[in-house]
């Protein structure tokens, strides 16, 4: 979520910028809420499903992938616990826990 910013060489541009900074990020404020709930639904109802995870890296004691509905650094990360696993490969994991943008998983032997 981004509030509008009068960007040159964009179709907008030629528009008047008229609502005030305050404003905007109020808006994006009240929207970015509203997502909050939207994700964490979503997010509750993949708890105890098994997913294809691909494992991006290692941070502390984690794994951190994504599943194939997921881009990087916009989308759900998966906290995976684990003693080893391979950055780059696919891992089939079962969800045990959601917050509204993340999903904890252990592997599935």
């Amino acid at each position: 979520m981004f509030t509008y910013s009068h960007e040159e060489n964009t179709g907008a541009y030629k528009l008047n910028d008229d609502v005030p900074q305050e404003e905007k990020q109020r808006r994006a404020n009240e929207i970015m809420e509203l997502q909050l709930g939207i994700s964490a639904g979503i997010n509750e109802e993949k708890v105890g499903q098994t997913l294809k995870v691909l494992i991006d890296r290692k941070e502390g004691q984690h794994y951190i992938g994504r599943t194939e509905f997921d881009s990087p650094e916009v989308d759900n990360e998966v906290i995976i616990d684990a003693d080893f696993l391979r950055v780059g490969d696919f891992v089939q994991v079962k969800v045990e826990s959601a917050g509204p943008y993340d999903l904890h998983a252990k592997p599935i032997n």
